[in-house]
């Protein structure tokens, strides 16, 4: 086991005869994974991967807990305002760090706000938030990196005009901060207009990649999250990730193995299940950085690829009740990585009282705490996959802290990264979600925009396939 003082990552059920991969293959490709470290570092040192440089960039930390600390002690709740990694990103920092169900917590003046997270544009539910939140309580933070995301800039016209209504234009003002490109894009314009607050996003830092700038700094500094330790427990990972030595690479270690038991051995999806509901967002987020970055139809050489690997997000000890007799007999086409923490800091005991003494079938219970019973479900799955020749890796927090959490992120991102160079793609472009909005914006008449042919044509009744 790779152990730091933040993270334990045991990855020996991902080796062996027992999955399919042995030990020799690995090491094969050692050299593989020397050159995809050189490879990022190259990038990094020519300004075009910024994310490794996000755990020393302490004066926008600084700046988010200004923020935080100077926002008016009446202010109760932040709205988040976003999609994707805008949304993704600070959600998993606020599930992993805050008390657990934070938003339905009393609230009283001096204390961390809570965080609500607007991350589709369904009508029902916006709706719904707006009578829910209190507009004089209430401050919005709009996360779009480019500028003009259509779904984060149609919600915040429809906020904009909800709090003049309700509060004036002035107070309004107050309520508005955005988190946006530095220089570029239609929200940092109506920023300077309008004299809102505004933080940057570096432009050598994509979206999903995110979650250490002020799009995750900002609303955990308003929630009241450990800000600075986020960055320490990155700084210490981002430090390993850089090694082009396989064996003590924990980022490397993790995507050389995903991507030979994808390209060898058939296993195209990859598992994230924690069994800590708070990191739960965490595999979310994981889901959205493995899938964009790698899923890709053109080689960085131009070639036609058309390769990437499926992220699946699954909760323990909830979907073993759901996904598990598929994952156990069902194809051997998925790696799993169970994530858990070794000190959870609160235990819930079920007693040895008149209850379990009357139901014998519950004895064995009795006495053991809550904590113990997920350790053992996932004892008892990783034993039960590995059995069947299913690969498990396992990474377990130290504590589910701000260090740790830092670390976590950090190494998934290095590793989806380094990945990248393994599948002979860019993991920092997107261009088939860039196909998509821009088919989005002439369906809703955007100038510039041309309306493109239908790929399919308008339903007739009768026709086949059509009920």
């Amino acid at each position: 086991m790779t152990r730091s003082t933040d993270l334990g990552i045991d990855l020996r059920g991902l080796v062996g005869a027992r999955v399919g991969l042995a030990e020799p293959l690995i090491a094969a490709r050692a050299a593989a994974g020397a050159a995809a470290v050189a490879d990022l570092v190259a990038r990094r040192a020519a300004g075009e991967v910024g994310f490794l440089d996000l755990p020393d960039d302490h004066a926008s930390a600084r700046a988010c807990m200004d923020y935080g600390r100077q926002l008016d002690p009446e202010i109760d709740t932040m709205v988040v305002l976003g999609i994707g990694g805008s949304s993704l990103g600070p959600r998993a920092l606020y599930s992993a760090l805050a008390p657990p169900l934070d938003p339905l917590r009393p609230r009283s003046p001096g204390l961390p706000r809570r965080l609500l997270f607007a991350d589709n544009v369904d009508p029902v539910t916006f709706a719904g938030l707006l009578e829910v939140v209190d507009p004089r309580r209430t401050v919005w933070n709009v996360v779009t990196k480019s500028g003009g995301t259509a779904e984060t800039c149609a919600q915040l016209l429809i906020v904009v005009e909800w709090l003049e209504r309700v509060v004036g234009p002035d107070r309004a003002r107050q309520l508005l901060v955005c988190t946006t490109d530095p220089e570029r894009g239609a929200l940092r314009a109506l920023a300077r207009a309008r004299g809102l607050a505004a933080f940057a996003v570096p432009p050598s830092v994509g979206g999903r990649f995110s979650v250490l700038t002020p799009v995750g700094l900002l609303p955990a500094a308003v929630a009241g999250l450990d800000v600075v330790g986020l960055l320490e427990g990155a700084r210490r990972m981002r430090d390993r990730v850089l090694s082009p030595d396989l064996a003590s690479n924990p980022a490397l270690l993790l995507a050389t193995l995903l991507h030979a038991h994808h390209v060898d051995r058939g296993r195209p999806m990859v598992v994230v299940m924690p069994y800590v509901d708070g990191l739960y967002d965490c595999a979310d987020w994981f889901r959205q950085l493995w899938a964009e970055s790698l899923g890709k139809a053109q080689a960085r050489d131009g070639r036609a690829v058309h390769v990437g690997p499926t992220p699946i997000a699954a909760r323990g000890a909830t979907d073993q009740h759901s996904q598990l007799q598929l994952y156990a007999e069902g194809p051997d086409d998925k790696a799993y990585l169970m994530l858990s923490v070794d000190q959870r800091g609160r235990e819930v005991t079920m007693p040895a009282g008149a209850l379990a003494a009357s139901a014998p079938d519950f004895a064995y219970l009795a006495g053991k705490g809550l904590g113990q019973l997920l350790d053992a479900e996932l004892a008892g799955t990783t034993q039960s996959l590995l059995g069947r020749g299913r690969p498990v890796g396992t990474i377990r927090l130290a504590r589910a802290d701000a260090p740790a959490v830092g670390a976590l992120l950090m190494m998934f991102e290095a590793a989806t990264a380094l990945a990248g160079a393994l599948y002979g793609v860019d993991p920092f472009d997107q261009p088939g979600v860039e196909e998509a909005k821009r088919l989005t914006f002439a369906a809703l008449g955007r100038p510039g925009y041309a309306a493109p042919t239908p790929a399919l044509p308008p339903a007739a009744p009768g026709a086949p396939y059509v009920l």
